[in-house]
């Protein structure tokens, strides 16, 4: 056995090991899920391309080797070490070494690389510090994960030892920033819905900030724990169908989506949050169309004057001098339409006068 897989102390260390001696951690929570139960093989296939685009990294290690102070973490199991914390450098590594014949530059740099190692069974405490450091590294900006990735990791942590308490102190998030991963991940895994990969899990979880949507979800959570209280399972569907588009067999239809931006989902609480709105929404209209039920009658005026205006813009670009006797004949409707248009707006903007 190598002399950098002996019995570990009660302490992290740093060592230096070949990568023949490292695994993918299918568990990892960077990955929510998504490659367990696969071999390292298609794990490395996965991180290298997207979306975790590890083959970004060859060409810097190619030309600069690994640079030393940002070591792998990881932990050993049996004589081999599993990788807790790097899997997008280690399978840039992996594919460098694959592929000897191809790989110029510094490889020969790659031939021991950093770890910092964990001892296979820590103690609670041990255990704890490597949570913290995860935790503190990807939840609050180091090395941050995806969303969903976040999600997981708070998800399990929270169903160890002390729950969500503990974790809220270890990690130094508010219960506010927890309360925006978990929702929205308990919500889905309540209505045993899984969003495709590639989806912007992010979505649903700034969705659920509005207060329109929780009404129409009518959601309800347990402020203490998070847990999902209750919540209408077919207005979720009618929800996730706005932010990501209607199922479509096994994939949805993203083309169809109400939501293309997370700038319009204060648009869409808004007209959710009306039933009148909501229903013109989902029998098919578009969210422009929907809002029109929501609006102020300033709105409308406003909403009026640019329809009016672009409506001018349109004619004179499809009619410009046309000496057509129907072009003709339009425009000068128009220009009466444009005319009594301007007037009422006028008169109803200030009523009083």
């Amino acid at each position: 056995m190598s002399d950098t897989v002996e019995q570990q102390g009660a302490q992290p260390t740093l060592r230096y090991v070949s990568p023949d001696e490292l695994e993918f951690d299918p568990e990892n929570p960077r990955f929510a899920g998504q490659l367990t139960g696969k071999t390292q093989d298609e794990i490395q296939k996965h991180i290298f391309g997207e979306p975790h685009y590890a083959s970004e990294l060859v060409d810097s290690f190619l030309e600069n080797g690994y640079i030393d102070y940002e070591p792998l973490v990881v932990k050993r199991k049996k004589n081999k070490f599993v990788v807790v914390e790097g899997n997008r450098r280690f399978a840039a590594i992996r594919n460098i070494r694959s592929h000897p014949d191809q790989s110029q530059g510094r490889k020969s740099d790659l031939e021991r690389i950093p770890v910092l190692v964990f001892p296979d069974k820590p103690d609670l405490q041990q255990q704890n510090e490597m949570r913290v450091y995860l935790g503190v590294r990807h939840l609050l900006g180091f090395r941050q994960w995806p969303p969903i990735s976040k999600a997981l990791f708070l998800e399990r942590e929270s169903k160890t030892s002390g729950g969500l308490d503990r974790v809220i102190k270890e990690t130094r998030l508010t219960k506010a920033q927890v309360r925006r991963f978990l929702v929205p991940y308990r919500l889905l895994e309540s209505a045993s819905v899984t969003l495709p990969n590639g989806e912007d899990f992010w979505v649903l979880g700034e969705a659920l900030q509005r207060a329109g949507v929780k009404k129409f979800l009518q959601l309800e959570v347990d402020p203490k724990s998070l847990h999902i209280i209750g919540y209408d399972k077919k207005n979720l569907t009618l929800l996730l169908n706005d932010l990501y588009g209607p199922k479509k067999g096994a994939e949805r239809v993203a083309s169809a989506r109400v939501v293309f931006d997370t700038r319009d989902l204060s648009r869409l609480s808004r007209v959710l949050e009306s039933e009148k709105a909501s229903t013109v929404l989902h029998g098919g209209k578009s969210l422009e169309e929907a809002e029109i039920y929501v609006d102020t009658r300033e709105e409308s005026l406003s909403r009026l004057s640019k329809v009016t205006k672009a409506l001018g813009l349109l004619l004179k670009k499809l009619v410009p001098g046309s000496k057509d006797p129907d072009g003709a004949k339009l425009l000068q409707l128009f220009k009466q339409f444009e005319t009594a248009v301007k007037a009422f707006i006028s008169k109803n903007a200030n009523p009083s006068v």
